[in-house]
Parts: C-alpha cells; sequence; structure tokens
C-alpha cells in the first residue's frame, strides 16, 4: 500500500480548515503539474537540498522534499551531492558565506555537476520556518524558478534566493 503523501495530508485538512486556501494550493500546484508534464522523471534535474553547509545536513519535513519534486527536481541525498544538478543550500546566517569557500574546495563538492555549471542557489531560512499552505506554495514557486528557471517567474530571485556565483 503507498504511502499518503504531505502534501494530500495538507490538501485533506484544508478542505475541511479553509477552503479559500485549499482551492488556491490546488490552483497553483497544478499549473506547476501542467508546466512540467511532459518532462519525464529521469530528465528532471538531481537536486541537493542542504539545511547545513558544514556537514552537508538535510533537515527537512516531507513535505519540503514534496515540494522541491513538485517544482520538478529530483531529490537528491546529501550522501550523494557528488552527482547533484543543483545544490540549494539554506542560509541560516551570515556565517554561510564564509564557511562555502571553505566547503566547495572539498573534491566531492567541487567536481559534482552543480558546482562545474554554476548551479549553486541559497535560500533564506525563513522559506522552511511555517508549515502553513501558504508557506508551502511559496516553497513550491522558489524550487520552481530555480529548478526550471526557463518555465517558471515568481519574483523570489533576490528576495528569498539568489544564485551563488562561482565564476
Amino acid at each position: 500500500m503507498e504511502r499518503e503523501s504531505e502534501y494530500q495530508k495538507l490538501l485533506q485538512t484544508l478542505k475541511v480548515t479553509d477552503t479559500s486556501a485549499y482551492e488556491r494550493l490546488v490552483e497553483e500546484v497544478d499549473i506547476v503539474y501542467h508546466k512540467l508534464k511532459f518532462i519525464p522523471m529521469e530528465s528532471r534535474p538531481r537536486v541537493a537540498l542542504v539545511s547545513n553547509i558544514r556537514d552537508l545536513s538535510q533537515d527537512f519535513s516531507l513535505l519540503t522534499k514534496e515540494a522541491l519534486e513538485i517544482a520538478g527536481g529530483s531529490w537528491q541525498a546529501s550522501l550523494h551531492i557528488s552527482e547533484a544538478d543543483k545544490i540549494i543550500v539554506v542560509q541560516q546566517n551570515e556565517l554561510l558565506y564564509a564557511d562555502l569557500p571553505v566547503v566547495l574546495e572539498e573534491d566531492s563538492l567541487a567536481q559534482s555537476p552543480a558546482i562545474i555549471n554554476n548551479e549553486l542557489y541559497i535560500i533564506q531560512q525563513d522559506v522552511f520556518e511555517n508549515a502553513s499552505a501558504n508557506a508551502f506554495l511559496k516553497q513550491v514557486e522558489i524550487f520552481a524558478e530555480i529548478i526550471q528557471a526557463k518555465y517558471f517567474v515568481y519574483g523570489h530571485d533576490g528576495q528569498d534566493w539568489v544564485q551563488f556565483d562561482l565564476r
């Protein structure tokens, strides 16, 4: 038996508690699904979402993982970060910019497709601090802007996330 997704659980709760939020979330996520329906799963980029750059940990909810996958990415565990096509790092504080150059010198990271192709992104911590329907939708939008940039522009670039230019 297949496990019910966290997104489906969120929808069930919203359907009972906030029908307008339910309708908006369904509509917006359906738009993302529709734009990405012709991109096969095996063609979607492998994305490593990292909560702490020092140890490459991935301390995220299942709902955040699903947001990344809805947005057109394929979840990449940090154990296999060397194979990631894109790396997204959460900025918890200003020390991230001091830590990044040191971590990026490690061979497993330096030789990854993400680093070779200048696909390193920084997302602000506050994007992950709320478990509401609006916060989930914002995560989907941000991930979509990063992962499938030619299909999505929501206006979060420069405010909630930036590309860390390696060149």
